[in-house]
């Protein structure tokens, strides 16, 4: 029996399950948990434009749109006023700690930290990371790759497979999770130029464009 030719082909299917177990549960139950947001959202949203709501059922209200607690009602607030408010929220969720959140005049306003700020420096985070994330994602799968080259056998190979594929692979995945928070950050940063402060006015949400 030609093992090579059996752990590449146990990998190829771990790996092909996985995918398809991810893409299977998103898309079947997307349908259902979508509506369900859709509801809650429209339901709570056309309740803010009521005076008297309680502070902290907004709060709440505003977390359970978020599905976190760890960014403030403010900046949920804020990011809804942005054009794809979904994708916006997203972004924002994975990317904040890259961003100083600024309150001037009343207004909400995302600026990157220092380190961040000039534009070279989050490309080349967002190019080292994405180098790290192929050169790991190699170092994962390299027995599979280089073990004919070698002459090493079947069962060593093996042996370094499941080594390698959990330990590399999870490096190469947080080096893809950060050049992600880059990229997402500075696609939420350049859509606030299409922010439109929402106001409520006579029991009605207004869109004003500034």
């Amino acid at each position: 029996m030609d093992w090579t030719l059996v752990a590449k082909l146990v990998v190829a299917a771990a790996g092909i399950f996985t995918a398809w177990k991810v893409l299977f549960d998103s898309f079947l139950g997307s349908r259902s948990s979508l509506r369900e947001e859709y509801k809650f959202a429209k339901d709570f949203l056309d309740d803010t434009a009521k005076k008297g709501l309680h502070p902290f059922t907004l709060s709440k209200g505003y977390h359970a749109i978020a599905g976190t607690t760890a960014v403030k009602r403010s900046e949920i607030e804020y990011i809804l006023s942005l054009e794809d408010p979904y994708q916006c929220l997203r972004d924002f969720i994975l990317s904040k700690q890259l961003f100083e959140r600024l309150e001037t005049k009343g207004d909400f306003k995302l600026i990157f930290k220092k380190k961040y700020s000039q534009k070279i420096a989050r490309q080349f985070r967002k190019l080292l990371y994405l180098s790290l994330y192929w050169i790991l994602s190699f170092a994962a799968l390299s027995p599979l790759i280089i073990s004919g080259f070698f002459g090493v056998k079947s069962e060593m190979m093996l042996t370094q497979v499941f080594f390698t594929l959990p330990f590399f692979g999870m490096y190469a995945w947080m080096a893809l999770n950060a050049y992600s928070k880059f990229s997402r950050a500075e696609h939420i940063f350049s859509n606030q130029k299409q922010h439109s402060p929402r106001i409520v006015l006579d029991n009605k949400l207004i869109d004003s464009v500034g």
